[in-house]
């Protein structure tokens, strides 16, 4: 009995130590390349959570933030996103870290277009870097000049090769999915801006763009 019970306690060691080396690893092994999409669980602003709470699903993630990984001046990747004030780069650790978990890990997983779309690529990020400083969309509307995170996602790949979309775009809305109701937080938004909310206009949302069929899933920052 001694023995087996030694035996089990070597096996258990021997296990954990390969699983772990597995997982680090796995960690090691991946490279971010130019051309993923980084989905992003931001924190933190009353519209972040508006928007994952009129467009999330259960999930261990929502997100309501993306940006695309694109190679600078320097030849170092960062993120082409559209925030704050306008389309613009942000260094990578600065993404990373904007929203952190409990164990303070980046709440950003890494979806990568399918191999037939990867051709795309190159145009893609030629156009979104002829968009940077263009102003951002405060009024979620695909009709004019400013762009929101998901729109500016989209209308790169709209323009990056024969007009076919990769990503498609939905009726939006900005209702909460669990009450009907408009969520109080896009009420107050666009009361302050004087408009009517969009609703049923088409668009794109970040949580609708990570269920697309043209990408997959290749890291999770967050484990």
């Amino acid at each position: 009995m001694k023995f087996n019970t030694i035996s089990h306690s070597i096996l258990l060691i021997i296990t954990i130590i390969f699983f772990s080396c597995g997982s680090q690893n796995r960690t090691k092994a991946f490279k971010l390349q130019a051309g993923d999409l980084l989905f992003q669980d931001l924190d933190g602003s009353s519209l972040s959570d508006a928007i994952e709470d009129v467009t999330a699903e259960e999930k261990p993630l929502s997100f309501s933030h993306v940006g695309i990984a694109v190679y600078g001046e320097n030849k170092e990747l960062m993120v082409l996103e559209a925030t704050g004030e306008a389309v613009q780069y942000t260094s990578l650790d600065s993404f990373l870290t904007r929203s952190l978990n409990a164990d303070r890990m980046p709440k950003v997983r890494v979806a990568r277009l399918n191999k037939q779309h990867q051709v795309r690529i190159d145009k893609a990020v030629s156009y979104g870097r002829s968009l940077i400083g263009f102003p951002y969309d405060p009024t979620y509307l695909m009709s004019d000049s400013a762009y929101y995170c998901s729109e500016l996602i989209y209308e790169m790949f709209k323009h990056s090769g024969d007009g076919s979309e990769i990503f498609k775009l939905d009726a939006m809305t900005f209702k909460d999915v669990k009450t009907g109701e408009f969520h109080p937080d896009w009420l107050k938004h666009y009361k302050d801006m004087g408009i009517e909310i969009p609703e049923g206009k088409l668009g794109c949302n970040p949580n609708g763009m990570s269920e697309s069929k043209e990408i997959h899933w290749v890291f999770d920052y967050s484990k």
